[in-house]
């Protein structure tokens, strides 16, 4: 798993979203210092989980869909990263790794995944932004 800009923009994108007012890209882009596209996209990934809607018009823009307080880092990086695997055989069966011989080392990359799974599980995104 690597935690990219995009998780840190979805995040930044949350903080100004929760004053629960619409807002246009541009006035996103410009409190976070996002890029325009980047935002678009990663507003469209949060729009498609149901995080955040959105309204049409001249003074339509993007509003959250859920309280900060139910939503946890986890479910923002889980959202815009996909796929939460540290190793890439961790994504799939791994021919190294079988129940017969198991692969030390993935056991302990897969122990140090499930810590850092639960911890980001753990702080809500209102918690990290009070």
């Amino acid at each position: 798993m690597l935690i990219t800009r995009r998780s840190d923009y979805a995040m930044r994108i949350c903080r100004v979203l929760r004053d629960g007012k619409v807002h246009n890209v541009r006035e996103i882009c410009q409190k976070e210092e996002i890029p325009r596209a980047f935002a678009y996209k990663i507003l469209r990934e949060l729009e498609m989980a149901d995080l955040v809607k959105s309204e049409r018009g001249n003074q339509g823009g993007y509003y959250l869909n859920k309280p900060l307080e139910e939503l946890t880092i986890y479910d923002v990086v889980s959202i815009t990263e996909g796929d939460l695997a540290i190793l890439h055989c961790m994504k799939e069966d791994c021919n190294r790794n079988s129940d017969a011989m198991p692969c030390k080392v993935h056991q302990e990359i897969e122990r140090i995944q499930n810590i850092l799974i639960k911890e980001m599980k753990k702080k809500t995104i209102a918690e990290i932004m009070d």
